[in-house]
Parts: C-alpha cells; sequence; structure tokens
C-alpha cells in the first residue's frame, strides 16, 4: 500500500524514504506490487493546541492555576496518564486546577480559553498505552501528557478521535512523533496541529450523524496498548467502522489495511522489544 499525503496548499505526493525503509514495499502474493494506495489529507489547521496549566497560563514564572487532586472541581483537568483507566475512549479527568493567589480572573479567562473535551497524547507510549486521542466526558484543562486540543468547531470532536485511535491515526502520531525511544513517540504542542486527520469539513451531516452513532457504540469498549493493534479486535473494529462504514472505502482496502497493520506492528520503534510483538515468521 502506497500512502498519499495531501495538504490544503501541495497536490498529493508520496511519502518515501523512512516510510518505504521501515514499513517495507506491500506486495501482492505473486509478488507484484499492489496498486492501491491510502490518500490522508492534512487539512490546514483544524484547530489548536493548547499547553499545560504552566505552559499555557503563564503568570510570570507560575502558572495561574496548580492542579490538586479533589472531588466536584470547578476546573477539572486531565493532568497525567495512567494506562489503566485509559482503555476506552472516555477518559475521566483525574485532578482539579485550583486558582493561584490573586489569579481568579485569569484562572477563569484561561479555563474559557483552553478547556475542551478532545485531549491529545503527547507523551505516546505506543507499547503500553492504548490510546493517541480521548475525550473526557466534560470540558477538562489537559496536562503535560494530555494537552488540550481545540477545533473551530466542537462538533468535529468525534470524528476525529474516532479516526485518530485507528491504526491509522496511531500511525500519523507515530509518524509526527519524535522516536529517539523505541516505544514511545513525543510531539511537541506546535506540531499537534500538523496531525494528518480526516478533514471533518468535509463529512455530509448524515456522516457526521454516523460518527455520532459510532462513538456511541466504541466509548465504553476496551482497546489493548496500541503496539498491539494486529491482535486488537477493537482496534480492527473501528479500523472497518471508520474507514468503510463512515468514510465508505471498499471492503477489499481492509486486506492491505490488514497487512500494513501488521507490519507496524512489527517495527521496533513500535513495540521497544515487548514480548507483545508479532512472533517472527
Amino acid at each position: 500500500m502506497a500512502v498519499v499525503i495531501e495538504t490544503e496548499y501541495e497536490p498529493a505526493r508520496m511519502v518515501e524514504g523512512d516510510a518505504l525503509g521501515r514499513l517495507g514495499r506491500v506486495l501482492e502474493p505473486e509478488g507484484e506490487l499492489m496498486e492501491a494506495a491510502l490518500a490522508v489529507r492534512i487539512p490546514g489547521r483544524l484547530g489548536e493546541g493548547s499547553g499545560d496549566l504552566q505552559e499555557g497560563i503563564r503568570g510570570g514564572a507560575r502558572g495561574a492555576a496548580r492542579a490538586e487532586k479533589g472531588a466536584v472541581p470547578t476546573y477539572p483537568t486531565l493532568w497525567g496518564h495512567n494506562a489503566s483507566r485509559e482503555r476506552n475512549l472516555i477518559v475521566q479527568p483525574d485532578s482539579r486546577a485550583e486558582p493561584r493567589s490573586g489569579c481568579r480572573v485569569r484562572a477563569a479567562a484561561a479555563w474559557r480559553r483552553h478547556a475542551t473535551n478532545l485531549h491529545f497524547n503527547r507523551d505516546f507510549r505506543i507499547n503500553s498505552q492504548p490510546l493517541a486521542a480521548c475525550l473526557t466526558p466534560e470540558k477538562a484543562l489537559g496536562g503535560r501528557a494530555w494537552p488540550n486540543f481545540k477545533l473551530h468547531d466542537e462538533s468535529w470532536e468525534t470524528p476525529v478521535v474516532l479516526w485518530s485511535n485507528t491504526t491509522l491515526g496511531l500511525m500519523s502520531f507515530w509518524w509526527l512523533g519524535a522516536r529517539q525511544q523505541q516505544g514511545r513517540a513525543i510531539l511537541t504542542l506546535s506540531t499537534l496541529p500538523n496531525l494528518p486527520v480526516l478533514d471533518p469539513r468535509r463529512l455530509t451531516d448524515a456522516q457526521h450523524a454516523a460518527a455520532a452513532r459510532l462513538f456511541a457504540e466504541f466509548r465504553d469498549r476496551e482497546f489493548l496498548p496500541a503496539n498491539e493493534a494486529c491482535r486488537d479486535e477493537t482496534r480492527q473494529a473501528l479500523d472497518r467502522a471508520v474507514l468503510v462504514d463512515l468514510l465508505g472505502l471498499p471492503d477489499d482496502a481492509m486486506a492491505p489495511l490488514d497487512l500494513l497493520r501488521r507490519q507496524w506492528c512489527a517495527e521496533p520503534t513500535v513495540h521497544g522489544g515487548k514480548s507483545t510483538r508479532p512472533p517472527n515468521r
């Protein structure tokens, strides 16, 4: 399968070099190159990343708020990673933000600017964490692990979080992130807006309604760590639901995707040497 990248400003182009070197060239059983291509559209800036309380809400050397544990918060936050509670598309906030002394007005303004339901995984431990993106059940401020991503239209959050957790979405995070450590992809706040995603502006009203139904179907299903996508039945069901049912790709697109998924899971920078990597054949 060839990967084609198209942006608002450039025509489609082939991604070569590192991708082909790592994932290999997909061959038919007879040894002929497949003619199929996968188009991933980067639609310019759908939104912007917002930093955590220390980076995005600055006040001299310290932010306008601090994160604390507590119930029924005014400013809920999704502060850190805990893989055991990040297996579903909905992740509960784990802390509350309390305004610092003299910063209540600034903290309230920061909440209005930055709080979202959508959060991206900035420090993605691919071989232990299942999610590239998540939604909180209510708006929350993100921490360093789960920064906010504020789309220009909140209705886009559902299709974006679905796409981000497909195999192709996981690969986008891996591709764009720094991979100095095996099994880990690190993204900066400035790179988050450049993630390749489906373009929700091009979805019809019927497709947005279908995305809402798919989210309701998958929101409580558990995902395995990203590097185990090749044996994760939930991930594979999401792939089919998004690509075939939502976007209208033909069923025969699933076979080359299955091969690409297995090749990606066998990549050392994905599995990091863990025993959950695909067996050698």
